[in-house]
C-alpha cells in the first residue's frame, strides 16, 4: 500500500526519538528514518515507522515536520534557525520583506539593483495600501530573495531579523571561562552565596593580573573584574532543574521547575478521602473540659476529594499521632453525634456528613504505616494509599485548606501566629502571652469557620459550595456504611498487652472491669495461661490478653477473645471509675496530667471521689490564674504537675519564745539541746563512699600489698588466723628463743629505771 500523504526524501522530522531525516518509502505504508544524532558521531541508526503511527503522533502534537530551506548553492540557510513568530506578531520590516519577495516570485526580474528598484517602486503603492510603510533597499531585497525561503515558499518566520538574538561575548575568554566555573562552583554547595562567588572571581583575577605583570611588565593588559551584579546575573541565568538539584536537592528543584502532574481524582463522594494534620497557628492555654493546661494544638482533618467538604475534625495537643488519624477516620465513618450534643447549633450542618470511604490517602510516615492503622483499615474494608515521601503536593487539596483556615480564623484569634517567628520578634508579639482561649472555644471557632463559612461559600476548584456538592453527591446515589461500629471502634485502637484477673485489667493506672464481662473472659481465656502464671495468684485465675484502646478516650478498652462464640472478636471492658471516665474528651494523656497533679499535692488517688477531688483541685488552681493567663503562669501551672523534693525531713516544728531585756545583753531562755547527746549512732558516723572510686580502691590495694612485703623480697612476720574467725590472733615469729631473750632484757632495763626514780 503506497503512502497516503505527500512526503519528500530528505525532509526533517521531529519525533519522540529525536530529530530524524526521511530516507525512503518502504512497502506496506512504512517509512524509513535516520537519526541525526547518530550521523554526527559516525554511527548511522535507522528505524521504521508506519504512516498511520506517524499520523497519530502528529495529531497528538508529538511529531512535526521541520521544513529546511537551502540557498542557490544547496547549503542550509541561516534563517532556518529563526524561531516562531512572537505573540505580539511579526514586525513591519518582516511583513514588508515577505510582500516584496512574493512579488518577485510571481514575476522574477533578476537580482540587479536597477531591476529590484523598479520592482520596489512599482509595488510600493500596493504596499502602502496594506499598511507597509517601510521600504527596503535593492540590496536588502536581494539578500532576502536568496537567503530567506525559496520561491513559492516565503513563511513569515524566516523573514524575522536575527541580529542581536545570539549571545554576545563581552569578556575575555579567560574571564568567560572563570565565570562559567564560578557558576558551577556556586551551585555545587548550598551554603555558598553570590557574594562568595564574586569574591572568588575577584581573587582569581587579582592572581592572574599579578602573574601577568610579573612576567610581561607593562606589556600585560590588565584583565577587568566582573562586578557582583554580573556574577549574580550569570548565576540567575544558569538556574535550572539540574543546578537547583545540585544545590538544594531534588525536592526543591522539582517544586521550582518541574511541571505538575495530574493529581488525585474522584468520580463520586467518598471515593477518596484525604487525611492530614498540622500544628495550629495559635495557642490554647486551658482545656476547660478536662481542666488541664494545654498548649499549641494540633488539627487533624479529613476532606472528601469530590465535594471538598470536611468530614472529620480532631483537635489535640499531643502533636501528630496515629490515634489522631484513627479518631478522625472513625469520625468520618460514624458521624459527629458527640459534637452535635456538645454544640447543638451545628446540627443542621453536621448531620449526614459520614460514610465509609473507598480509599484514604495519608502521609507515608511511621505514625501511619504502623500495624494498628493497617489492620484497622483492612478490617473496615478501606483501601489505603500512601502519599509519596516528601511530596505534600500530592495532597494539595488538604494543604490548601489548611492555608484557607489559617487566613479565615487561626491568625485572627487570640494567641494567633500571623507572621513568621522573625517578624513576630521584630513586632514584639508573643502569642503565648496573649493566649487566653479555651479548647471548647477554639473548637467552636473551628466548626464555625469550616461549616458556616468555608462549607457554604463557592469553592473555586469545584464551582460550588462544598456542602451543596456533598448533598448533590448523596442525591446521585446511596453511600456505603460500615457493618459494625463497635468492631471498627475496637479495630481503630492501639495494640497492647495486659493481664486479666478477677478484678479486671489494670492498665495505665486505671482499672477496667465489669463483673459479667470479666467472668466470661476468664472462663474462655484462663485455660490459655501457663500453669506457672496461675500459681502466682492462687486466689484468682489469670490470663494474658491482647487489648486495643483509644488514647483519646478512657471510658473503656477492647479485649481480644479468640474463643468467643459463635465467632471470635473484641469485648468491651468499661472503666471501673465510670463517673471519672465520663468526662467528655478525657484521654489517657489528660489522666496522666491529673494523676501527676494529685501526686504533687499528696492526695490519695483511689476512689471516684478522690479522683474527682483531684480534678476539682486542679480546676480551682487554674481558675485562680484565669484573669491574666500568661505563658509564665502556664509554666508555673506545669511545674505543679511535678512533685518538688522535700527540703527538710520531718513534719513537726517546735517554736520557743525568749523574754526581752532592757540592755539586750540578757541571755535568751531558749531551750537548746546538744545534737551530740541525741545522736543514735553512738558518735560513730556512717562510713561514706571512698573518694576517688575504683582508682582509689586499686591504689589502696597496692599499698597493702607493699606493706606485706619487705625491701629484700622477704616476708614480714604476720599473724596467722585461726580456724575460728572470731578467735584471738596469735603472734607467730620465726626464732622464739631470740625473741624471749630480747624481751627479758627490755623488761630488766625498765625495772632498773623505775628503781632509780
Amino acid at each position: 500500500m503506497p503512502l497516503q500523504n505527500k512526503y519528500a526524501i530528505g525532509e526533517r522530522w521531529i519525533l519522540p526519538e529525536g530529530p530524524c531525516i526521511f530516507v525512503q518509502e518502504q512497502p506496506g505504508g512504512l517509512m524509513l528514518f535516520r537519526l541525526e544524532s547518530t550521523q554526527l558521531n559516525g554511527e548511522v541508526q535507522h528505524f521504521v515507522k508506519a504512516e498511520a503511527e506517524l499520523d497519530r503522533l502528529r495529531d497528538t502534537h508529538r511529531a512535526r515536520r521541520d521544513r529546511q530551506f537551502h540557498d542557490a548553492t544547496g547549503r542550509l540557510q541561516q534563517s532556518n534557525a529563526a524561531g516562531d513568530v512572537p505573540p505580539e506578531g511579526a514586525s513591519d520590516k518582516a511583513r514588508t520583506l515577505q510582500f516584496y519577495t512574493r512579488m518577485w516570485d510571481e514575476a522574477p526580474c533578476g537580482t540587479g539593483e536597477v531591476a529590484l528598484r523598479r520592482l520596489i517602486n512599482f509595488h510600493s503603492p500596493e504596499a502602502k495600501r496594506r499598511g507597509l510603510l517601510w521600504q527596503p533597499s535593492p540590496s536588502t531585497l536581494k539578500r532576502a530573495i536568496g537567503r530567506r525561503g525559496e520561491p513559492g515558499l516565503r513563511p513569515i518566520r524566516v523573514m524575522q531579523d536575527m541580529r542581536g538574538k545570539a549571545p554576545r561575548r563581552r569578556w575575555a575568554p579567560v574571564i568567560e571561562q572563570v565565570l562559567m566555573r564560578t557558576v558551577a562552583w556556586y551551585y555545587a554547595m548550598n551554603t555558598r552565596t553570590t557574594l562568595d562567588a564574586h569574591a572568588r572571581i575577584v581573587r582569581f583575577v587579582m592572581h592572574v593580573n599579578g602573574i601577568g605583570l610579573a612576567r610581561y611588565g607593562d606589556g600585560w593588559r590588565t584583565l577587568p573584574t566582573p562586578s557582583d551584579e554580573t556574577v549574580r546575573r550569570h548565576i540567575r541565568d544558569a538556574a535550572c532543574i539540574e543546578t537547583y538539584t545540585a544545590k538544594w536537592g531534588t525536592t526543591e528543584a522539582r517544586r521550582r521547575f518541574q511541571g505538575i502532574r495530574r493529581g488525585l481524582e474522584a468520580k463520586q463522594i467518598l471515593d477518596v478521602v484525604l487525611i492530614d494534620g498540622t500544628v495550629v497557628d495559635g495557642w490554647c492555654v486551658l482545656d476547660d473540659r478536662t481542666r488541664t493546661p494545654a498548649g499549641r494544638p494540633t488539627l487533624t482533618l479529613a476532606i472528601d476529594l469530590k465535594s471538598r467538604v470536611v468530614l472529620g475534625v480532631i483537635v489535640t495537643y499531643e502533636g501528630e499521632s496515629l490515634f489522631a488519624i484513627m479518631a478522625c477516620l472513625q469520625q468520618v465513618i460514624t458521624g459527629k453525634h458527640a459534637i452535635i450534643e456538645r454544640l447543638p447549633q451545628f446540627r443542621d450542618l453536621l448531620e449526614g456528613l459520614f460514610g465509609k470511604p473507598d480509599t484514604v490517602v495519608v502521609d507515608n510516615a511511621w505514625r501511619q504505616t504502623g500495624v494498628s492503622f493497617q489492620d484497622a483499615c483492612e478490617d473496615g474494608n478501606i483501601n489505603v494509599e500512601w502519599a509519596p515521601v516528601k511530596n505534600p503536593e500530592y495532597k494539595a487539596h488538604v494543604e490548601r485548606f489548611f492555608r484557607t483556615l489559617n487566613e479565615i480564623l487561626l491568625k485572627k484569634m487570640p494567641g494567633g501566629v500571623p507572621f513568621d517567628p522573625v517578624m513576630m520578634r521584630k513586632l514584639g508579639l508573643d502569642p503565648r502571652k496573649t493566649a487566653a482561649i479555651t479548647l471548647s472555644r477554639l473548637e467552636e471557632f473551628i466548626y464555625t469557620a469550616i461549616y458556616e463559612v468555608y462549607g457554604q461559600e463557592t469553592h473555586s476548584g469545584i464551582g460550588m459550595a462544598p456542602l451543596l456538592a456533598w448533598r448533590k453527591g448523596l442525591a446521585a446515589g446511596p453511600r456505603e456504611i460500615v457493618d459494625d461500629i463497635d468492631f471498627l471502634a475496637a479495630a481503630f485502637g492501639t495494640v497492647d498487652e495486659a493481664t486479666l484477673d478477677r478484678t479486671g485489667i489494670t492498665f495505665r493506672n486505671m482499672t477496667f472491669h465489669d463483673p459479667d464481662v470479666t467472668t466470661a473472659l476468664l472462663n474462655d481465656l484462663a485455660s490459655t495461661a501457663p500453669i506457672r502464671q496461675q500459681r502466682r495468684r492462687l486466689s484468682s485465675a489469670t490470663a494474658r490478653v491482647k487489648i486495643k484502646y483509644n488514647p483519646a478516650d478512657i471510658r473503656g478498652i477492647w479485649v481480644w477473645n479468640p474463643k468467643m462464640t459463635p465467632k471470635r472478636g473484641y469485648v468491651f471492658l468499661p472503666n471501673w471509675d465510670s463517673e471519672y471516665a465520663a468526662t467528655p474528651g478525657l484521654g489517657f494523656w489528660h489522666h496522666q496530667q491529673v494523676l501527676a497533679f494529685a501526686k504533687a499535692e499528696s492526695l490519695v488517688f483511689r476512689s471516684d471521689e478522690d479522683k474527682c477531688l483531684a480534678r476539682d483541685r486542679l480546676r480551682a488552681s487554674l481558675e485562680a490564674a484565669a484573669p491574666d493567663l500568661r505563658f509564665a503562669a502556664m509554666r508555673t501551672q506545669r511545674r505543679l504537675l511535678e512533685p518538688s523534693p522535700p527540703v527538710l525531713s520531718g513534719d513537726t516544728v517546735q517554736k520557743e519564745q525568749a523574754s526581752p531585756s532592757l540592755s539586750g545583753l540578757q541571755a535568751n531562755d531558749v531551750t537548746v539541746s546538744i545534737a551530740a547527746l541525741e545522736r543514735d549512732d553512738e558518735g560513730y558516723p556512717e562510713k561514706g563512699p571512698r573518694r576517688g572510686g575504683a582508682k582509689a580502691a586499686k591504689a589502696a590495694a597496692r599499698t597493702r600489698a607493699a606493706k606485706r612485703t619487705n625491701g629484700d623480697g622477704g616476708t614480714v612476720p604476720v599473724c596467722t588466723p585461726a580456724e575460728d574467725p572470731f578467735a584471738p590472733q596469735i603472734l607467730m615469729v620465726e626464732d622464739p628463743n631470740t625473741y624471749m631473750t630480747a624481751l627479758a632484757k627490755r623488761l630488766a632495763q625498765r625495772r632498773a629505771a623505775m628503781n632509780e626514780d
